[in-house]
């Protein structure tokens, strides 16, 4: 892969991201100033999660095998954007979560497709962290634009989706290359497994993965709703938590980068629980403008943690032409699922319980999760890693010296 393909991740990464941010976490904002309850909102993100979920191992698959496969996303992404903004306040609701579904069918896989590039290019693929920042730089920009125009015109504001599609349009075309199902070696691992999806090797990773990804979407999704409703935020107070936190990401990645080389990736997994758990009790306890904004340094260094540990997780356990399908499949897996859990069971605990409650619910199981990274963390270290550092066992595939294991030490599904 040459250079100037690398030198288009940042661009790639700043556009995709800024178009997710004016969609995601800006969504219960914009549906609650048409009149939407909780509950609704929750379908209406739940439908992204669902579709993302179902959508992203096929963009993946096809991305094994074909070149254009990003960009049809991009594409799909575009469309629902413009038609969330055309049905919202004209058509019922059940339009509106079909557009929503449309854009999470198209957004879903697009972080996953772009993590394997990055894996894959030999100028970044030892600094994730560090061009994954760009797309936090693109979630602060997006979050500004969105509250721009929300500000700026506070009886459209379905037009911040079509800001989310102008943005996704604009971002460079050029993928770069890499390798694809058509480059197997007779009697490799790959052409033995054939066309197989990567379940098995997806499922070991996702005990380890799913509870704080699902915490972190819940908090996405419910942030801005829950500031508009219970703080009278209005749409720059009611963002900032959600771009300060993203800002944050921007020093925390690559000093997560730097981390990764003398620790494991289950090592960088499990230490994205505990500050992600704190956060969420905080606000439990302190449901206040003060704590949502003090919580955001907690919040972002949970998530580079949980980025970088389960996309390298996911690179180890697979060769290298089967990389998109796995990092999509954990992508849909973790961040889908986990979407879709947050959208409707944390919709109806902030109908039953309040916000507080949502908040108390995300804390136990974002800490119950850790317990689990703990207990695979004790095995991996009693098996030989007891020093945490990383080894050619650690690599992905395509990195590993010639008789280096592959690391095992993950709990069975």
């Amino acid at each position: 892969m040459t250079s100037g393909t690398d030198a288009r991740f940042p661009r790639l990464y700043l556009h995709l991201f800024a178009s997710a941010a004016c969609v995601l976490p800006v969504a219960s904002y914009v549906l609650t100033t048409f009149g939407w309850r909780p509950a609704a909102i929750g379908i209406g993100t739940a439908a992204m999660g669902i579709a993302g979920t179902v959508s992203s191992p096929l963009w993946g698959w096809l991305d094994d095998r074909t070149g254009w496969a990003p960009r049809a996303a991009i594409l799909t992404a575009v469309v629902a954007a413009v038609a969330a903004a055309l049905t919202l306040g004209r058509l019922p609701h059940p339009a509106t979560w079909m557009a929503l579904a449309l854009f999470g069918a198209g957004e879903g896989p697009l972080d996953a497709l772009l993590t394997t590039r990055v894996l894959a290019s030999g100028l970044h693929g030892s600094r994730l962290g560090r061009v994954r920042a760009f797309g936090s730089l693109g979630w602060v920009v997006g979050l500004g634009l969105a509250a721009t125009v929300l500000a700026l015109w506070p009886d459209h504001a379905e037009w911040v989706f079509v800001v989310a599609a102008v943005t996704a349009l604009t971002a460079p075309r050029s993928w770069g290359e890499r390798r694809t199902g058509a480059d197997r070696e007779p009697g490799s691992l790959a052409a033995r497994t054939g066309h197989r999806l990567p379940v098995r090797e997806v499922l070991r990773v996702l005990p380890l993965t799913f509870p704080t990804s699902m915490a972190t979407s819940a908090l996405v999704q419910f942030t801005a709703g829950w500031a508009h409703q219970e703080l009278s935020a209005g749409p720059f107070l009611a963002l900032a938590p959600i771009a300060l936190s993203a800002a944050l990401e921007l020093p925390v990645f690559p000093w997560v980068d730097r981390l990764a080389r003398t620790r494991t990736p289950l090592f960088l997994a499990v230490l994205a629980g505990p500050p992600l758990g704190v956060a969420t009790v905080l606000l439990a306890l302190f449901p206040t403008a003060v704590t949502m904004i003090a919580v955001q340094p907690l919040i972002a260094v949970s998530f580079a943690f949980l980025f970088v540990g389960q996309s390298r997780l996911l690179a180890q356990a697979v060769p290298p032409d089967r990389q998109a399908s796995a990092q999509t499949l954990g992508s849909a897996l973790s961040n889908g699922c986990g979407g879709l859990l947050a959208g409707v069971a944390g919709g109806y605990i902030a109908d039953s319980l309040g916000y507080g409650g949502l908040f108390a619910w995300l804390g136990a199981v974002t800490l119950g999760g850790t317990c689990v990274g703990v207990v695979a963390l004790v095995r991996q270290r009693r098996r030989g890693g007891a020093s945490g550092a990383a080894d050619a066992a650690d690599l992905p595939p395509a990195e590993r010296p010639s008789g280096a294991p592959a690391a095992v030490d993950l709990p069975r599904p």
